[in-house]
């Protein structure tokens, strides 16, 4: 009997970890398609919207500052001091969607293309906290851009990332900005990762 109760436990425990990952899969997918559309937007000059929201007044995602933008966007361009004036905008526009903390994934090597601009700060997390934002700063290279991001290592580094990324919503204010730089490979499975754990964990559990 006794190990009849283990085998069953064993299965449902398969069960709720076989369901969440499809449940969290299919959370990131919807994230990327929103991420997509907002970022065509964008780029045809359509600033309605910034943010995608994955937890309502919670979490929400965007890109990185006009990594969109008509002119100035680009997945590897430097910012010239012109476009300084609209990293500001980009700022207040965000402050007044209610945000109050960022969780910023982007690696070095794109907080680079912000060294051009008359921000005041030592980079762009930096320029976050000096405009009032509380900021985790989790650095991720962007796996898309790398040819040493085959599955294996890429899962290995989400699973640190996503752990780190709760902790850091956990803690700071709410609504938060989770953003790296396009929106797709890092901040969709991440934010889902996180609105796994903070809304739809009970309603796994409802339904098994």
């Amino acid at each position: 009997m006794e190990g009849m109760l283990q085998i069953y436990s064993l299965h449902f425990v398969f069960h709720i970890m076989n369901q969440s990952d499809d449940i969290l899969k299919e959370k990131a997918q919807k994230i990327r398609q929103e991420m997509s559309a907002l970022g065509k937007k964008l780029k045809a000059g359509d600033e309605s919207q910034l943010l995608v929201w994955v937890i309502f007044d919670s979490l929400a995602c965007a890109h990185r500052p006009l990594r969109h933008h008509p002119d100035f966007g680009g997945s590897g361009r430097d910012l010239p001091s012109s476009a300084t004036p609209l990293i500001f905008t980009w700022i207040d526009r965000v402050k007044k969607s209610g945000i109050r903390g960022v969780i910023c994934l982007m690696h070095e090597k794109e907080l680079a293309h912000y060294s051009g601009l008359n921000l005041g700060s030592k980079n762009l997390v930096d320029c976050y906290r000096k405009e009032g934002f509380e900021v985790r700063h989790i650095p991720w290279d962007d796996p898309a851009h790398r040819q040493d991001s085959g599955g294996d290592s890429f899962a290995g580094e989400l699973k640190v990332v996503q752990a780190k990324a709760l902790e850091a919503f956990r803690a700071l204010p709410k609504p938060i900005l989770l953003h790296c730089s396009a929106g797709i490979d890092r901040s969709a499975p991440v934010a889902a990762y996180i609105w796994l754990h903070e809304v739809n964990c009970h309603n796994i559990s409802a339904i098994s």
